[in-house]
């Protein structure tokens, strides 16, 4: 856990790929392409319209800058080889996570047609080419993919946010989880639903690890590990009324 948390949450060290996302994070936020969303998940807190700007999908639903970078050092410390993120949006956590592992593949699943074909534009922009993007619910698309791989090391859950599609994800990709696997959960306290789906994650019994970081739930599923443990690490700048600032100060 000291090792976790000396790589991943205090390494404060600038990446390589940090500055080119987050230049196409900020050319992107300058667009006011409308596009047309189908939302098959637990929609907007901010909009209910199903026409969105670029910029308002940037602004509101691609992760922060702050926890891109968690998730950056997190793949960089676990290494992966087969990588699976469920929610692409606009692509740019999934090109956080893939420029930590440019000798491993990442497939990520978008709902949405018009932004799966958005975020591939700005994935070849970048001429990232270990994602490899599946379009369609993923319900559908999990077993496509599924049918790709032997197995996954590493699950980014970041679509849908409601209860029972969140466990019915989790389920569904234990199946092709190992003892090494990691999944991650975002906003695992964005809603008393996925408060509780978190709470049932966590107690599952294949879960021998788990650390709560507010905005994200990590799962291990290690063997070794004889005693199911469960940590919060939460520091005091993650409050959520403090993100705004610092994401706007770039920090």
């Amino acid at each position: 856990m000291y090792e976790f948390a000396e790589k991943v949450l205090d390494d404060d060290r600038w990446f390589y790929a940090f500055k080119e996302v987050e230049d196409l994070r900020s050319l992107l936020l300058s667009e006011r392409t409308i596009i047309e969303i189908m939302d098959y998940g637990a929609g907007s807190q901010v909009s209910t319209s199903n026409s969105r700007t670029v910029k308002s999908l940037v602004k509101y639903s691609a992760t922060s800058p702050i926890f891109c970078r968690i998730l950056f050092r997190l793949v960089l410390f676990l290494r992966p080889k087969v990588l699976l993120e469920l929610g692409t949006s606009m692509g740019i956590s999934s090109l956080y996570q893939a420029r930590a592992a440019q000798n491993s593949v990442l497939h990520s699943i978008e709902g949405c047609p018009r932004i799966s074909k958005k975020a591939k534009q700005n994935i070849d922009l970048l001429k990232v080419s270990n994602i490899k993007l599946h379009t369609g619910k993923f319900e559908e698309q999990l077993p496509v993919v599924f049918e790709e791989v032997q197995s996954v090391d590493y699950v980014f859950i970041d679509g849908n946010h409601r209860k029972e599609p969140t466990l019915q994800y989790f389920e569904t990709c234990l199946e092709k989880a190992n003892s090494d696997s990691v999944f991650v959960f975002d906003d695992i306290h964005w809603t008393d639903g996925m408060e509780n789906a978190w709470e049932m994650i966590k107690n599952h019994p294949k879960v021998t690890l788990s650390i709560d970081l507010f905005f994200f739930g990590i799962v291990f599923f290690k063997k070794e590990f004889k005693v199911k443990q469960h940590f919060t690490l939460v520091k005091s700048w993650w409050k959520p009324w403090q993100i705004g600032l610092r994401d706007f100060l770039g920090w």
